[in-house]
């Protein structure tokens, strides 16, 4: 663990960085000997995957909770960051964790403003009085379909499906 301390040191990480890597390395040895008997050698990517499981759906807090999706990217983060060591010192040659491992996480932003129904409904209401359906149509996704400005007016008429009441959104966020 000191080679994998120094190469972090190289990298310029922080203390606390480089305390919470080693944390969750030896906890994903632990994890690895208690589940397997053997001793870790390398990073496997059914190992990997079987962890991230175990993180997910088993391991829990000090205070009973489920890990938080943040807890279980670090550990995924340092399993990333160890294989990246290990190929670097040619104890193996395959980068076993991607991007796509990881966890979506999503903040809960504040919204400096509030708006009512109400604001909404009257302003939808102007837009209607001043005869402009597309505007109308436009402002009703926007409100009440949570669309992005950008998605509303990608939108073409065969996106609809009025049987359904879904609407196809093409080239969206994706988070």
């Amino acid at each position: 663990m000191l080679e994998f301390k120094n190469y972090l040191l190289e990298q310029n990480k922080s203390k606390n960085t480089i305390e919470n890597y080693i944390r969750n390395i030896e906890s994903f040895k632990k994890w690895y000997y208690e589940t397997t008997g053997g001793e870790f050698k390398k990073l496997y990517r059914p190992n990997v995957l079987d962890f991230k499981s175990y993180l997910r759906n088993i391991k829990k807090t000090r205070k009973g909770q489920p890990l938080k999706a943040e807890s279980i990217n670090a550990n995924l983060s340092a399993l990333a960051k160890y294989n990246e060591f290990l190929v670097y010192k040619g104890i193996q040659t395959d980068v076993v964790i991607t991007d796509k491992d990881f966890l979506k996480v999503q903040h809960q932003r504040i919204n400096p403003c509030t708006i009512d129904k109400s604001d909404v409904e009257e302003f939808r209401q102007k837009i209607l009085e001043n005869e402009s359906k597309r505007d109308y149509a436009i402002v009703t996704l926007l409100a009440f379909a949570g669309l992005r400005i950008s998605e509303c007016l990608n939108i073409k008429m065969n996106d609809f499906d009025l049987d359904s009441r879904e609407i196809i959104i093409r080239n969206g966020k994706r988070r």
